[in-house]
């Protein structure tokens, strides 16, 4: 039978959310960052089966909700980037994970973990999450013309692909960069832009319509997350 995931609250200094985990108790573990925005919900079967394949190596992962997302008692538009910081960092405190793999929108976030290494995967800049939101709205909604799309790194919050997202944390994100750094390691699909240390084949599973799992994707990327533990 596959492995059961544990659920945890942890603490994050201004509420309480869930730490999921999955995996050995003991030995090697990460703290997976997730994406951010509506790519969270595209991706959840991606990261579900990706702590799967990770137990089935050996591998102890370690998934939280970010305030505001999932089953957060938080309001989303109440939350901030630091809130979203201070998550992340009191999830590596309590699952103690050595290394950190971050996913899409999460390497924006990653540098608040304490671990020694860090992975990411996909890695994209900010303004191009806020941009596609902002352009999903805008096709759909008329009325959300160039006025309202200023609108939303000022008033707020407002509306965006399905999140009401304060005019703080959106500023936030669109201003935020993966930054660089000597222990971190990029992975990309096979034809993404951008520099990356290795490619692995699959689709992008966060610009599709429903949430869908890949795996042969989610099995590659546990392969090599696996060596580069090694």
């Amino acid at each position: 039978m596959p492995p059961a995931p544990r659920f945890r609250r942890y603490d994050w200094g201004k509420g309480q959310d869930w730490l999921t985990s999955l995996g050995p108790e003991d030995g090697r573990s990460i703290l997976i960052v997730p994406p951010l925005f509506e790519e969270l919900n595209r991706t959840r079967k991606l990261l579900s089966d990706l702590m799967r394949a990770l137990a089935g190596r050996g591998i102890g992962a370690h998934l939280p909700e970010l305030p505001g997302t999932g089953e957060s008692e938080t309001i989303l538009a109440d939350a901030n980037w630091d809130d979203w910081k201070a998550a992340v960092a009191a999830a590596s405190n309590v699952c103690d994970a050595g290394a950190v793999v971050a996913v899409r929108g999460g390497c924006l976030l990653d540098t608040a973990h304490q671990g020694e290494k860090t992975l990411r995967f996909a890695p994209v800049e900010g303004k191009r999450l806020i941009r596609d939101l902002v352009r999903s709205r805008s096709v759909t909604d008329k009325a959300f013309d160039a006025e309202a799309q200023k609108a939303v790194f000022v008033t707020g919050p407002t509306m965006l692909g399905g999140y009401p997202i304060g005019a703080e944390l959106a500023c936030a994100v669109r201003d935020a960069e993966p930054r660089s750094g000597s222990s971190v390691t990029v992975v990309r699909l096979e034809g993404d832009r951008g520099e990356a240390d290795s490619h692995i084949a699959g689709a992008p599973l966060w610009r599709r319509a429903e949430p869908t799992g890949d795996p042969a994707l989610s099995g590659a990327l546990a392969d090599n997350i696996a060596a580069w533990l090694s």
